[in-house]
């Protein structure tokens, strides 16, 4: 029985360790099997592109956005703006229509009908071969733009996602967790992209051929279903870390941030439903592969804990699991120092990150238990 009861709690270890060590160090090797990655084409490859922008109640940011896009380092005849307002009450749709006689467009609409319905309406009057979408509250860097759309020169090539970079202000335990955590997710998706198996995308910088492009559900992410549907139809999608945006995360409220976890997590678990031939290990070897170590296991790590702390108490009596017991106690008791902590201010690093490794992990566990029991996700309403 106890041979029984240590082989489950090791082999929950192992999934953990796998997820956050042996998936980074395998892609580190495949990588080595790749070779020499292909010469970059020419920044002077200029395709028509529509950039997308959708907004709900942006009006503090709109106008910076506007300024940032009409100052990008591409031809103006070349790139078309449009801005989606998804049903907003503030001034976001007025202040966009000031904008009308530099060529900027405005699709409003009155209702709020989340993201992924508002983006599929603006597609429809997109004249570009490219789309290119993107959130109002990021900064493009002038060649982002150049950066991204090279890549499209290959006809292989059918997603190009760009890299995001976090300011934070007024830097919290949440946001310093997020900005480290976003940290790993880059170093995973360039080292996908050199492989082949880019398993997501970016909402704030994100291009796709406009060929490649289908109606969204509203009950999906875009920025997570987008490249699998580039995967399906036989495209690569490809990380480019030279196409910067920015986005400030100021003083990130705790629960805002946990329920977009957890409605995220939601919405890409219906993803993978809906693209669930890329599991198929035999026709999509290395996306199966990304999509299982990067997503579905890592969702999955706070089940694995659960199974080990449960299953190390039937082991107590043995001076090891003793001692395995008491560090996993520890390491959630300074996780909820971290909790207790950040309500006064920055909480230290011995702190904030079993909290914020804590927190990510709660968020997971609730959202693959309410997508499991069919909850819905709710409409998309950004987090500032």
């Amino acid at each position: 029985m106890k041979l029984a009861l240590q082989i489950i709690l090791w082999a929950n270890v192992g999934l953990i360790a796998y997820v956050y060590f042996g998936y980074p160090a395998l892609l580190l090797i495949l990588c080595q099997f790749k070779g020499n990655q292909p010469s970059l084409p020419k920044d002077n490859f200029e395709p028509m592109i529509s950039m997308i922008i959708a907004a709900y109640n942006e009006e503090q940011d709109i106008a910076h956005k506007l300024e940032n896009s009409l100052a990008l380092d591409y031809p103006r005849d070349k790139l078309e703006i449009i801005v989606v307002s998804d049903g907003s009450t503030d001034k976001t749709a007025e202040i966009v229509r000031n904008y009308a006689i530099q060529g900027v467009k405005l699709v409003n609409l009155v209702q709020n009908v989340g993201k992924a319905s508002a983006q599929n309406e603006t597609v429809k009057q997109a004249v570009g071969d490219i789309l290119l979408f993107t959130d109002a509250n990021v900064s493009l860097q002038r060649d982002a733009v150049h950066k991204l759309v090279r890549h499209f020169l290959d006809n292989t090539v059918g997603c190009v996602v760009g890299r995001v970079t976090y300011i934070n202000e007024g830097e919290t335990g949440v946001s310093e967790g997020e900005g480290l955590y976003w940290r790993y997710e880059l170093f995973l998706r360039h080292k996908e992209s050199q492989v082949g198996n880019l398993v997501a995308g970016s909402g704030p910088i994100m291009a796709i051929r406009k060929t490649l492009f289908e109606p969204l559900d509203s009950a999906i992410s875009d920025d997570f279903v987008l490249p699998m549907k580039s995967a399906i139809k036989g495209c690569r999608t490809l990380y480019e870390p030279e196409a910067i945006s920015s986005e400030r995360l100021y003083q990130v409220n705790m629960r805002d941030m946990f329920r977009t976890r957890v409605r995220t997590i939601m919405l890409d678990t219906r993803s993978i439903l809906l693209c669930r031939a890329l599991l198929n290990p035999l026709r999509y070897p290395l996306y199966a592969l990304g999509l299982v170590s990067h997503k579905i296991l890592r969702w999955l790590v706070p089940y694995f804990l659960i199974i080990i702390f449960a299953v190390n108490l039937f082991l107590l009596g043995q001076p090891f699991y003793n001692l395995i017991l008491s560090l996993q106690i520890i390491f959630y008791a300074l996780a909820m120092g971290g909790y207790l902590w950040q309500k006064i201010g920055k909480p230290p690093r011995f702190l904030g990150i079993p909290f914020s490794f804590c927190l990510v992990n709660t968020a997971a566990l609730i959202g693959v238990a309410k997508f499991a029991m069919g909850k819905k996700s709710g409409r998309w309403k950004p987090v500032r």
